[in-house]
């Protein structure tokens, strides 16, 4: 089986370290500035006693919202070190396509109808319908390898019925 594309996974974009550490200092400014805030709001109104109770109060919740964000942080950090992992997703050859995800594979000539509407390949089988998959193709590294225009020749160059494509013509946002 000579494969002619193989379309692959594009790993998830990261946050880096000087984004998780100015969202921590932004969090902590965000903090100390409501605090003042608060602080000078019931200085001139209310009497020392009444100030001390709210000031305990706001530390109860900063420390809650401490909490989260200390949470958050870390879950960035741990997805910030995480390996990306790259894996096929589609193979197109002669004879056929391979699915790799759901682990299925067509044939052309058992293959009823591929569509690509959106960028989004949907392949249909009639005599299995187990074997229909849709496919995101803006998820995969097809623009690193060819144009979408020269995937969709690909296709119809080996599936001798016809591919449907539609693609939505870009809104200008006046609700035409």
């Amino acid at each position: 089986m000579k494969i002619e594309c193989i379309l692959q996974s594009i790993p998830e974009a990261k946050p880096g370290f000087i984004v998780i550490l100015l969202y921590v200092v932004f969090i902590y400014g965000l903090f100390w500035g409501i605090d003042q805030c608060l602080g000078y709001l019931f200085y001139g109104i209310t009497n020392e006693i009444i100030i001390k109770i709210l000031n305990k109060i706001l530390w109860i919740g900063c420390m809650f919202l401490n909490y989260k964000v200390v949470k958050h942080f870390l879950y960035l950090v741990r997805k910030q070190r995480e390996r990306p992992v790259i894996y096929p997703v589609l193979n197109i050859s002669r004879e056929g396509m391979n699915y790799y995800p759901e682990n299925k594979e067509i044939e052309w000539v058992d293959i009823s109808e591929i569509q690509i509407i959106d960028s989004v390949l949907s392949v249909t089988v009639d005599v299995n319908p187990n074997k229909d998959f849709k496919l995101n193709l803006s998820t995969t590294d097809l623009q690193k390898q060819m144009t979408q225009d020269r995937f969709e020749k690909l296709l119809k160059y080996h599936y001798k019925k016809e591919v449907y494509i539609y693609n939505t013509p870009p809104s200008c946002g006046c609700g035409c």
